[in-house]
């Protein structure tokens, strides 16, 4: 087995062949064109990432010339914040819904039907019904329980329909707000049977 003598700096030695010389010029192209594709997917990654945004980790630097100065930063209580609404502190029904018909019995021999509703609010102090067109708080007929949610069973009696005397009833849901503000929810029930 014959080995090949390793290049030496020593002026005697013999000159490196031509095919020598050709595997280095290989080698060397080949890792100039790595380096240069590795340069170029450099270059396009910074360019995907945007020069102008800094990343999640990044501190922005401002930079300023000598004529220029720089621009004062808004603190947090100065700047508005578009994605937070105002908060809605008024007095208001969230929720309200009721069954607006009832079948009397036009013979009288069966038993009124009870009127039925549900409703829910914020920011009430106080909850009021009355079984008229009128402000309840005013009209001073019956509270609820619970300011802020109610049904007909929260009435302290059953509030039933007068069947064979009127085809209508009216009935006033009035919340009462922290500063007295009066907010009322009417409904107008139908008896579907009425022959008056």
């Amino acid at each position: 087995m014959s080995t090949v003598p390793l290049p030496t700096s020593d002026p005697g030695a013999p000159t490196p062949t031509a095919g020598g010389r050709n595997r280095l010029i290989l080698i060397l192209g080949i890792v100039a064109g790595l380096l240069l594709l590795t340069v170029v997917a450099v270059v396009f990654l910074l360019i995907g990432r945007g020069s102008a945004v800094p990343s999640a980790g990044e501190t922005p630097t401002p930079s300023t010339t000598a004529s220029e100065s720089p621009t004062p930063m808004a603190t947090a209580e100065e700047q508005p914040d578009a994605t937070q609404a105002p908060v809605d502190n008024s007095t208001r029904f969230t929720n309200f819904s009721a069954d607006l018909t009832v079948e009397c019995d036009p013979t009288g021999e069966q038993d009124k039907p009870e009127i039925t509703f549900s409703w829910t609010a914020v920011n009430a102090v106080e909850a009021w019904y009355t079984p008229s067109d009128d402000d309840a708080k005013d009209d001073n007929y019956m509270q609820f329980p619970d300011a802020n949610a109610g049904t007909q069973n929260d009435l302290t009696d059953e509030h039933l329909f007068p069947c064979n005397h009127d085809q209508y009833l009216d009935v006033t849901i009035t919340l009462v707000g922290p500063n007295g503000e009066h907010v009322s929810r009417r409904v107008v029930y139908e008896d579907v049977n009425w022959q008056g």
